[in-house]
């Protein structure tokens, strides 16, 4: 098998696996009130700027374990909390509230609820969520990375 088709079949394992969340009407009003609280969001061609850049800033995924093994976005610093468990792992894996985090999962929907938590209950600063998540990452042409190595979006 040849990298072209690992790639299509790993980016098509990403897109036909459906997220806890997806479609349900009591999440999307979830998401729609937390971007109300001012939760800022990030679009994947500023983040990769800040990639580019050597920014000083921590990408945290909330995906649930089985999902990070889809690949993960190389940062200066990473951190995997699942949303679940943030509220409770978040201080004792993130000491400084005011260094910017970027939140991301697989769609975004996760990352917005996550960043309203950091920044309204736990009182983190600088506080942003990656807008489509990884798949709008991978959409904009830029790689993730997993136990197969670089992983990008092809096109054909």
């Amino acid at each position: 098998m040849n990298m072209n088709k690992i790639v299509i079949t790993v980016i098509l394992g990403l897109s036909l696996a459906t997220p806890i969340m997806a479609g349900s009407k009591i999440s999307e009003e979830l998401i729609k009130s937390a971007k109300k609280w001012d939760v800022k969001g990030i679009s994947a061609k500023d983040l990769k700027k800040k990639i580019d850049n050597e920014d000083d800033l921590w990408m945290l995924d909330v995906r649930e374990p089985y999902m990070r093994g889809e690949g993960s976005i190389e940062g200066m610093d990473n951190e995997a909390i699942s949303l679940g468990v943030l509220i409770f792992d978040a201080e004792s894996k993130l000491e400084d509230k005011n260094a910017l985090i970027i939140v991301y999962c697989r769609q975004g929907k996760s990352a917005v609820l996550a960043a309203k938590m950091l920044v309204k209950q736990l009182h983190y600063k600088n506080v942003f969520y990656l807008e489509g998540g990884l798949e709008s990452w991978l959409l904009d042409g830029n790689s993730i990375f997993n136990d197969l190595g670089e992983l990008k979006m092809v096109t054909e």
